[in-house]
């Protein structure tokens, strides 16, 4: 199933929903990024809250990957950050 990325408002509204690709490419990325990274702190079998605060380094996390690297869905999660940043809100991921 892999996971489920929610993009919440200040109140923790849900404003957008974004399910992980078919190649799970986003969890691949998390999974694989270094040990320092806020990516790896992305759980695949549990949930994850990243606040707007958090998601600044998140945004230069996802910004900095090689080109080559950046999925479709990676390029959809880092526009989702920017929305959350937005609203003050957060990113929201639920694991299988």
């Amino acid at each position: 199933m892999g996971l489920g990325i929610y993009v919440r408002d200040v109140r923790r509204d849900q404003i957008e929903f974004i399910g992980d690709d078919a190649e799970d490419s986003f969890g691949t990325m998390c999974r694989t990024a270094p040990e320092d990274s806020l990516r790896r702190g992305v759980m695949q079998h549990g949930d994850t809250m990243f606040n707007s605060y958090q998601l600044y380094r998140f945004v230069d996390e996802l910004s900095a990957l090689p080109s080559n690297e950046v999925t479709p869905k990676i390029r959809q999660v880092l526009e989702a950050a920017h929305v959350a940043i937005r609203k003050s809100g957060y990113l929201y991921f639920v694991g299988d």
